[in-house]
């Protein structure tokens, strides 16, 4: 059993309490607008151009045997509907400027460096979640992943955006501890036009996380990106919070303030960033502060700011 991962990221220190094991996988059926890990969006192996690196050698030319990248403006360009992830470029490479994305690890490779961070997790109240893209897309790999974490007592963490059917979650469910279910756009119109899923599937996963019993100290945590001009609306976040309320009572629910620092991996991978520049205003953020008071059955946290907005804390 393989599952395609493009990074696992050590230290964590925020997908879940203390330090944590992130552990990132390919492939995700939806597709955000604001996506801040774009190279987790196809389910297969891909190359990125690091230009700060390229020293315009074209090796990677030479023996890729797929017409996958070419010189544009002085540029190594890859196509990526072309490369077919043979990683042949990455090895020629001699400055290291191509860099693969996704690489196929079996569950003890994974459990290699969660192992060796165990006594980090057990010191902070730490453990391992897995993200990606959708973990959902892996929930054989990732099911039998937690039950080797819970065979070495290691607290596990499932970050969903629900487009997984949550039938499938009955196995898995038993042997998570943390599940962070993401909350985007409420509306089924925007929903399909920002994000490609259809609120539909949440409505499902809730209703099967509220009548299901399979686990009762499950914690359940939400998330919602905060994208300035698109899920950040009085109606979108107020729809949510009334169903936090009535469902999930004391519930946790992370407002993640948008940001481009990902615009980067745009460049690399030869798409088009549209939201450059789109950042939370101070009226924004007045906003948000108000809202977290409003509802206060809810344990709302404001997170991801690039800027520091403290001093508009105590403006009415």
């Amino acid at each position: 059993m393989t599952a395609n991962i493009f990074k696992i990221e050590r230290l964590n220190t925020h997908n879940g309490p203390g330090f944590r094991t992130v552990v990132y996988f390919k492939g995700c059926p939806l597709h955000c607008t604001w996506c801040h890990n774009p190279e987790s969006i196809s389910k297969q192996k891909q190359v990125w151009v690091n230009h700060v690196k390229c020293i315009g050698c074209v090796e990677c030319i030479r023996v890729c045997d797929y017409d996958a990248i070419s010189v544009e403006d002085g540029k190594i360009v890859v196509n990526q509907k072309a490369c077919t992830g043979c990683y042949a470029c990455t090895n020629a490479c001699p400055t290291k400027a191509m860099e693969k994305i996704g690489l196929d690890y079996t569950i003890d490779d994974v459990m290699k460096p969660i192992l060796q961070d165990k006594f980090l997790y057990d010191s902070s109240g730490g453990g391992v979640t897995v993200t990606g893209g959708e973990p959902g897309l892996y929930i054989d790999f990732v099911t039998e992943l937690f039950k080797q974490c819970k065979d070495n007592g290691i607290q596990t963490a499932f970050d969903t955006s629900a487009a997984v059917s949550p039938e499938k979650f009955e196995e898995l469910i038993k042997y998570t501890d943390i599940l962070f279910l993401d909350l985007k756009i409420f509306d089924k119109q925007n929903s399909v036009k920002y994000t490609g899923l259809e609120p539909e599937k949440l409505s499902k996963m809730v209703y099967w996380l509220t009548t299901q019993k399979i686990k009762p100290d499950l914690k359940i945590e939400f998330r919602t990106p905060v994208i300035p001009g698109i899920t950040d609306s009085d109606n979108n976040l107020e729809e949510f919070a009334e169903a936090i309320v009535s469902k999930f009572p004391g519930a946790e629910w992370e407002l993640c303030m948008f940001n481009d620092l990902c615009e980067d991996k745009y460049r690399k991978l030869g798409m088009e960033w549209t939201l450059s520049g789109n950042k939370i205003t101070e009226q924004g953020y007045i906003y948000l502060k108000h809202f977290q008071k409003k509802y206060q059955d809810i344990n709302i946290k404001l997170s991801g700011f690039t800027e520091d907005f403290s001093k508009y804390n105590e403006k009415p």
